[in-house]
């Protein structure tokens, strides 16, 4: 559940501000707009490779590695705030949209795996729900810091603290740290 609540709230405090924030810094409604749907068709490629990545270098290794390269597209989206660049928005948006899915179907995996048995859609469920609420709560407090600060820097460390805190149990709880 920590997992899911933490990646949807870094996910969502971000995403739901991004058009804007592109807009804000200068690019073209149509690039902005361009650059969040090419973000969101990269997460299908890493969807679509989140198991075979995780089959070959281990699940705590995939995981980690996508966080860090959601933490790295934060980094970028800071470094676009001081100088606004086509490079470097393309560059988030590779970096991002290919780390943005290869959590949800290693998370599922792991609970199938570790629960299975006749309750496991009741277990999942519960895991899922965290995800939905960790996307309310992080479209809004994306929201009010950027109310209360003027701009999406605020967010941003909010974001970073989440994926520090989604990536956390792969690294602290044992049962997660040697999954196979």
């Amino acid at each position: 559940m920590q997992v899911f609540f933490f990646t949807a709230t870094a996910m969502f405090a971000v995403l739901v501000q991004a058009v804007v924030y592109f807009i804000d810094l200068g690019f073209s409604p149509i690039t902005a707009a361009t650059a969040f749907g090419v973000t969101g068709m990269l997460s299908v490629v890493s969807v679509s490779l989140s198991g075979l990545l995780a089959e070959r270098f281990g699940f705590r290794n995939t995981v980690s590695a996508s966080f860090a390269g959601t933490a790295g597209g934060l980094l970028i989206l800071v470094a676009l705030s001081y100088w606004p660049s086509g490079l470097l928005l393309a560059t988030f948006v590779a970096v991002f949209g290919l780390c943005m899915g290869v959590r949800g179907p290693i998370v599922s995996s792991i609970a199938t795996r570790k629960f299975a048995g006749p309750k496991v859609a009741t277990i999942y469920g519960l895991i899922y729900s965290a995800n939905a609420i960790g996307a309310a709560f992080g479209s809004l407090m994306g929201g009010v810091l950027h109310d209360l600060t003027g701009g999406y820097r605020a967010a941003f460390a909010l974001s970073l603290c989440a994926i520090g805190l989604a990536v956390a149990p792969f690294w602290t709880v044992k049962e997660l740290r040697d999954f196979r």
